[in-house]
């Protein structure tokens, strides 16, 4: 029976990736705009006539034979849109506010999130040469290399667990220019929108800009090692001078975590107190998570992929492609994951002493959201307990520990309850924690937080011991 089941489980696996990879074959051909010689275009067409029928039946009997395959459905259903003919019926924001009048006065710099940044590659292994400058992250080639090659893929998208940094002999490096997060995989669009806006009211490349980065890094090796803040904080000198105007700063996700670090790093390495005053009109925040989310705790606790870091599709490729420990491993290399641990603890988020959680109007709710980590014995832990749970709970092998393990050298989750002094100083790894750091001396620049409602989040997590779910 043993054999028989593994028998069949290969043939399952020898399916899937067959099925996958010729839908993913279809899509890239006809969503690139690739063209062929009418030759090939015809045994396409045979192809794709005679296996359709073959797919959908075998589509079904795999969906049918197992409960864990709905996220292949997702995968398999996924069709990137054409999102210009869905908005072509509707008027763009932009050209109705250039026909009012309205003209670009302010230049504008975007900061994308975690994950929405095309990564490339720049030097790799072997089995990755041929993707040179191609990108690892973002595009249908990183599905197809992820698909195919899934160790090697690993190896490249990881950081070194010991530096932080680049591993020995692979270099991915952010792609740039707008398309750098204008779009991911192609059909799911983030910044495309606003840039196109913008361009209706008159902007161009002069007047805006991109500030793409490699969103795997910690703030403090981003600048080790790609000079980041040092380039960022000379393209808004630029763009202020060029264009006569304070610029205005639109950051997505945690893209505003990363402009709180600058707007604390500029002050202390240009050894400028009014620079942020003075080349910065407004500071718009787009759904930052600036006090973190419970989501990291269990993306570093046990690899959780599907919902944490905004992922959406990439995340359910990841969470049925890759086992949740290579996820957790990918994970804790990366050290901007740690940016998104919650801050505040028990204080903020609940349940020291008996306090609720304030963001639960329901009382019996917001005592059980007040702990984030729950176990099949009982057990359960407030916020400051699973931070504490987390950081504890390493291997002892910097590979497989990763970032954690420097933790306390570049982040902090804390509150401050005393005051500032004038002109006192804040170490780094506070930077980008609201509750233990200032905001800069700027008394002219506006700041602007955006978000959703009525979206239910993640709170809490269940954990059952492997035996109990019976697998």
């Amino acid at each position: 029976p043993r054999k028989e089941r593994q028998l069949v489980e290969k043939r399952r696996f020898a399916l899937v990736v067959g099925l996958t990879l010729g839908v993913l074959t279809m899509l890239l051909s006809d969503y690139t705009g690739i063209h062929t010689n009418g030759v090939v275009h015809d045994v396409l067409d045979v192809y794709v006539k005679q296996s359709h029928e073959i797919m959908e039946q075998s589509k079904q009997m795999l969906l049918e034979s197992s409960a864990e395959l709905f996220q292949l459905q997702r995968l398999l259903d996924f069709t990137p849109t054409n999102t210009t003919e869905l908005y072509d019926n509707l008027e763009r924001p932009g050209i109705k506010l250039h026909a009012d009048g309205l003209r670009p006065k302010h230049p504008v710099v975007m900061v994308p999130g975690i994950v929405t940044t095309g990564l490339e590659l720049w030097q790799g292994e072997e089995c990755a040469k041929k993707y040179f400058r191609q990108r690892m992250w973002g595009t249908m080639t990183m599905v197809q290399n992820m698909l195919l090659n899934t160790r090697c893929w690993l190896r490249h998208m990881a950081l070194n667990a010991t530096s932080g940094l680049d591993p020995e002999g692979i270099k991915l490096r952010s792609a740039q220019g707008f398309e750098a997060a204008d779009f991911v995989l192609g059909g799911y669009w983030v910044w495309s929108k606003l840039i196109e806006n913008l361009a209706d009211v008159g902007y161009d490349p002069a007047s805006m800009h991109m500030a793409a980065y490699d969103w795997r890094l910690s703030f403090a090796k981003l600048q080790e090692r790609d000079r980041y803040f040092s380039r960022l904080s000379k393209t808004i000198e630029a763009l202020v001078k060029m264009n006569g105007e304070k610029a205005v700063i639109v950051s997505h996700s945690m893209g505003g975590n990363l402009i709180l670090y600058f707007m604390q790093w500029v002050k202390e390495h240009r050894h400028d107190p009014g620079w942020v005053d003075a080349h910065i009109h407004s500071f718009v925040s787009i759904a930052s998570p600036f006090l973190g989310t419970p989501k990291a705790i269990s993306a570093l606790l046990s690899g959780e992929a599907k919902d944490t870091a905004e992922m959406g599709l990439l995340g359910s490729l990841l969470d049925h492609h890759i086992t949740p420990f290579d996820r957790r491993k990918l994970f804790r290399s990366w050290g901007s994951s740690l940016a998104m641990i919650p801050r505040g603890g028990d204080l903020l988020w609940g349940g020291r002493g008996g306090r609720s959680a304030p963001d639960f109007a329901d009382k019996n709710m917001s005592m059980v959201a007040a702990h984030v980590l729950h176990f099949s014995d009982g057990g359960k832990m407030t916020t400051d307990e699973s931070i504490e749970y987390l950081l504890k709970r390493t291997v002892g092998n910097a590979s497989d520990d990763g970032n954690l393990i420097r933790y306390d050298q570049e982040w902090s989750h804390g509150v401050r309850l005393r005051p500032f002094k004038e002109g006192e100083p804040t170490h780094s790894k506070s930077w980008a924690n609201p509750l233990e750091s200032q905001l800069p001396k700027a008394p002219n620049m506006k700041i602007y937080c955006l978000y959703g409602y009525s979206k239910e989040s993640e709170r809490g997590y269940f954990y059952s011991n492997v035996s109990e779910v019976g697998a």
